[in-house]
């Protein structure tokens, strides 16, 4: 055998929940064989099981108590104006760092906080985080050219603010220009690994994120509107669009040759979303967060007006396209009072505060240097325990069911140094079918999705191995996503640093393969790649937040 290689396939949400039947099927054969031919299994998330927190857990081998990425913004602990993520924001080593001081060489294709991109031993082109094509998003700077030359239609990121998917036109638009951006990436990322040197190559696609956010009530036959003229009509389209990225798989197996193993993942799985959880409105009724009184009254008029462009009598007697009008209109006023927390919140009479859908946890505005309310110590355990209880209690107004699965105190979750800029209190809800959120304004407690595309993210990503030596058709149980870097560095033959909470999946192989070449480790350090200014401008950074407001993450 040659110089080993891997090739690190991120599918953006994939889960097996889909996928499975989809092969057994025949819409996927290409998975099918590989799952026949390979070892595959469910992997865990990270909780909560959110894109920025997992994919940095990918990167580095490390839960959020080490890396520090709990949302895609900054926490309000480590600075309250909570400025978006980059690739700067992760803690410690990734996997470029630690294969560039290993002489290996890698390339990154659309990894989500990869921008801007870093000094590699390779390339990388950022993905998710990237305000747009008008950046420098390439390393080396002048790939950037060569790139876009030869993929004019490249698209770092599909602008999915600019389509109502309530419409049906706009959403075969949507689903049109998905499949081009993932044609144009598929192309690119089959040219990169002809003519640029690699011993590990990494591309992520997100098409199955996007579409499920928009529209698993599609999707799933469990849904009311699985089986509607609209869902038997959108249906086609929406197959069409994984029968690509099954094509992919069958394109990338065929170029492989006997020392290359291939590693399927995704960040997260996905599932229903049922209902919010107005947290901020729940803790405003506890008598813990205040709002500024002068933009209080703003979002109030601004939720009322939202509810009746969906309220079931509107939706009668006003087409489509003219509440899909209405709807930008309203949108188009956000700028003029921010949803922000720390634009909305009065921070010297809070005492708790739900910052972002992400997050999925309560902060308790504890006292500090720069102010806060809860002195630390006996106030702020007793202030935890009782939120904890009363979370733990709560009911769905609506007919008296339980809300809240689960409620971890920080500590509970998470290990390592950055655990302290975690949420005070984490909790699920309904498996994730329930999604607090950060909205001001609404008079309810919980309310219901299901005017909106019903899909986020479980705790069960997908995880798959083909290649030399992994052994067939074995059904792999118990993979966390921590334990991708180190099973990717023991592939190709590196030390594992003593620091990752990662595994080795060493079930992938046969016995005597570990037995013959057994997991080592080496002390945590080296170098770690740095870029000098990685602040976004305004205009930068208000696409960005059109972004993730679209697939839900932004209020």
């Amino acid at each position: 055998m040659g110089k080993p290689r891997v090739i690190l396939l991120g599918l953006d949400g994939a889960t097996y929940d889909l996928f499975r039947p989809w092969a057994e099927q025949g819409l996927m054969p290409n998975l099918k064989s590989l799952m026949e031919q390979g070892v595959w299994g469910d992997l865990r998330s990270t909780l909560p099981p959110v894109t920025p927190t997992a994919w940095s857990a990918c990167l580095t081998g490390k839960g959020p108590g080490q890396h520090g990425i709990y949302d895609f913004r900054q926490s309000p602990l480590v600075d309250p104006r909570r400025p978006l993520i980059n690739s700067q924001t992760i803690q410690g080593r990734k996997l470029w760092d630690i294969l560039g001081g290993h002489g290996r060489q890698s390339g990154f294709l659309n990894v989500p906080i990869t921008y801007p991109p870093v000094p590699v031993n390779g390339f990388m082109i950022s993905g998710l985080m990237t305000p747009g094509e008008d950046v420098e998003f390439t390393y080396p700077a002048g790939l950037k050219q060569t790139l876009l030359e030869k993929f004019p239609r490249y698209r770092v990121n599909l602008d999915i603010a600019q389509y109502d998917v309530a419409l049906e036109r706009d959403a075969l638009s949507f689903l049109a220009d998905l499949n081009d951006a993932f044609e144009e990436r598929r192309r690119a990322m089959f040219w990169l690994m002809e003519t640029q040197p690699w011993d590990f190559f990494m591309p992520v696609f997100i098409s199955p994120d996007r579409i499920q956010h928009l529209f698993w009530k599609h999707l799933d036959p469990a849904n009311p509107a699985y089986d509607t003229p609209r869902g038997r009509r959108l249906r086609p389209h929406l197959l069409d669009s994984y029968r690509r990225v099954d094509d992919l798989l069958g394109d990338l197996r065929r170029t492989l040759d006997s020392d290359t193993t291939l590693f399927i993942m995704s960040d997260h799985g996905f599932g229903p979303l049922q209902a919010w959880i107005n947290v901020n409105k729940w803790l405003e009724d506890q008598g813990l967060l205040k709002l500024q009184p002068n933009v209080a009254w703003r979002k109030r008029l601004f939720y009322e007006a939202m509810e009746i462009e969906g309220s079931p009598l509107v939706r009668t007697l006003i087409p489509s396209e003219v509440r899909s009008a209405i709807r930008r209109r309203i949108r188009s006023t956000r700028s003029a009072f921010k949803t922000d927390v720390e634009a909305t919140v009065d921070m010297t009479q809070t005492k708790a505060f739900f910052a972002s859908v992400p997050c999925q946890g309560v902060y308790i505005n504890v006292k500090t240097e720069r102010g806060g309310v809860v002195a630390p110590g006996a106030e702020y355990d007793q202030l935890r325990a009782s939120l904890k209880e009363k979370l733990l209690a709560l009911r769905d107004p609506r007919d008296g069911t339980p809300l809240i699965d689960e409620v971890w105190y920080r500590e509970e979750v998470y290990t390592g140094p950055q655990t302290g800029m975690a949420p005070d209190l984490l909790f699920k809800a309904r498996d994730y079918g329930f999604l607090g959120r950060q909205l001001f304004g609404s008079r309810k407690l919980v309310e219901t999705s299901e005017n909106m595309g019903n899909g986020f993210h479980r705790m069960n990503g997908m995880f798959l191995a083909y290649g030399p030596g992994v052994r067939a058709g074995v059904h792999l149980e118990g993979a966390d996503i921590t334990d991708i870097a180190p099973t990717v560095l023991y592939s190709l033959g590196l030390p594992v640093p003593d620091d990752m909470d990662g595994r080795v999946l060493t079930e992938v192989w046969p016995a005597e393969r570990t037995a013959a070449q057994p997991v080592t480790h080496e002390a945590a350090g080296g170098a770690m790649s740095k870029v000098d200014d990685v602040g976004y401008t305004a205009a930068e950074m208000a696409e960005v937040e059109a972004r993730l407001e679209a697939l839900g993450y932004l209020d």
